[in-house]
């Protein structure tokens, strides 16, 4: 009995400890999840600038799938294709890499942080996440974690 005993809390403690590891790296939120409604809300916001309760209440009926989500800590990068219920493309598929500050995701808007851009090619590129991308973005916030990029 002592030995199941001890056992079980062994099993308990490596598996509570497992789980806060998982949590500290990058992670995708479930699809439903209300921290994933919030990210999708804040890069809703480019369909209805600066109101974010109509981001949220969402009356255009813009949908995201969903092809790329990493979370680490306030930090998040996506990339979605805006559509409407039926699947059809509204606009764009579009990168985002967004940072919650109390409590409140919003997109950093990483393409502006960019310019100035030496060409057209240069800015169409920066629209991608490549790998030069993705080290500028690095540049520009060298507070997001590494594992949120893909």
């Amino acid at each position: 009995m002592q030995r199941n005993r001890k056992s079980g809390l062994w099993l308990l403690t490596f598996l509570l400890a497992t789980e806060l590891f998982a949590q500290e790296g990058a992670h995708t939120p479930a699809a439903g999840s209300s921290e994933r409604k919030a990210i999708m809300d804040a890069m809703r916001l480019d369909f209805y600038p600066g109101d974010r309760e109509a981001a949220h209440t969402n009356p255009k009926g813009v949908v995201f799938k969903v092809l790329f989500l990493k979370v680490h800590g306030d930090w998040a990068c996506t990339h979605v294709d805006p559509v409407d219920a039926t699947g059809k493309e509204l606009a764009e598929s579009r990168w985002g890499v967004l940072r919650r500050r109390s409590g409140q995701w919003s997109d950093v808007k990483y393409f502006d942080a960019l310019r100035p851009f030496a060409s057209e090619e240069a800015a169409q590129e920066a629209l991608e996440m490549t790998p030069s991308t993705i080290a500028k973005v690095r540049a520009a916030f060298p507070e997001a974690p590494n594992d949120i990029f893909p």
